[in-house]
């Protein structure tokens, strides 16, 4: 599990790693990388694209690694708004845009978790909750996440102040306790049901076995890294 925490969080996964670690208590073998960027609000827009930036290149040297694992994406707040940027490509405004991320590097997400957006839009099919606004920085190319629909949950509520451009922090503070136990089961279930494509070389010839995500279940072996950036 690759996990962006919420801006002025201190460095590390913030609140939302307690949501990988109780993936990792479900998961053996299962582990977690957070995403080295600065969270701040002074300087929001330069901090979350280097967010972006950062687990773009977490994602690409992971998969480089470990080129069958299956990894899952974990933001909160600002870092919900990097875990959006980067599948699906940065379109609000203010923001200078970014491409989604090539095929060659999503195949191996299989499951997303964001809280609290910023740049939520209501009405998508990956929307949980009761919010029925857009966040203070809406997404302007939605479409670009569609193909992520089925393996995202995007957790936003009534009058929170930042993913439903309302006023209230609690509410925006509230998710993990709230869905939590949800999102795990969501990241645990989607990893059991993946089955992510994985290529070998024989005699130097190259091969493809398995399927993107949302295939049959299948088990694989990984190499153990000295801090994982996955959930295999």
């Amino acid at each position: 599990m690759i996990v962006a925490r919420a801006s002025t969080e201190a460095p590390g996964e913030g609140i939302i790693g307690a949501v990988a670690t109780q993936v990792q208590n479900s998961l053996p073998g299962s582990d977690s990388e957070a995403v080295v960027y600065p969270a701040t609000l002074t300087d929001y827009v330069n901090s979350e694209q280097s967010g972006v930036a950062a687990m773009r290149q977490l994602i690409q040297s992971y998969e480089a690694r470990c080129p069958s694992s299956k990894i899952a994406l974990l933001g909160y707040s600002q870092g919900a708004q990097v875990v959006g940027d980067v599948v699906c490509g940065t379109s609000e405004k203010f923001f200078n845009s970014t491409p989604a991320l090539s095929t060659s590097l999503s195949k191996n997400v299989v499951a997303i978790i964001q809280m609290g957006d910023p740049s939520h839009v209501v009405g998508l099919p990956q929307d949980v909750g009761n919010s029925t606004k857009d966040g203070i920085f809406p997404r302007n190319n939605t479409a670009s996440c569609a193909s992520y629909a089925s393996i995202t949950q995007s957790y936003c509520n009534a009058n929170d102040t930042f993913c439903d451009s309302g006023s209230s922090i609690p509410v925006h503070l509230s998710y993990v306790q709230v869905y939590g136990s949800q999102a795990a089961q969501f990241i645990e279930e989607k990893v059991a049901s993946s089955n992510v494509s994985t290529t070998s070389t024989t005699n130097g010839n190259s091969s493809s076995t398995g399927s993107s995500a949302g295939s049959s279940a299948s088990s694989t072996t990984k190499p153990k890294s000295n801090k994982g950036t996955a959930t295999r």
